[in-house]
C-alpha cells in the first residue's frame, strides 16, 4: 500500500484530477491509476489551463480600449 506520510500528496492529486476534469475521473480511476500517469494527467492538465489562462488574457486585452 501507500505509505502514510504519501497520503495528503496522494489525495492532493486525486482531488486534483477529479475537479481539474471536472469528473472525467473518478476516485477509484485516481486512486489505482500508476503515479507515472497520475502525474502525466496532472502537468497535462497544468499545462491546459496555463494556456487557457493565456487565451484569456489575450482577449480582454484585445477587448480593452486605452484611453
Amino acid at each position: 500500500g501507500h505509505r502514510p506520510e504519501n497520503k495528503p500528496q496522494i489525495h492532493e492529486e486525486i482531488f486534483s484530477l477529479i475537479y481539474g476534469t471536472q469528473g472525467g475521473f473518478t476516485h477509484s480511476d485516481v486512486y489505482n491509476m500508476p503515479i507515472y500517469l497520475r502525474r502525466f494527467y496532472i502537468k497535462k492538465l497544468i499545462d491546459y489551463k496555463k494556456q487557457e489562462e493565456e487565451q484569456i488574457k489575450k482577449s480582454q486585452s484585445k477587448g480593452s480600449i486605452k484611453r
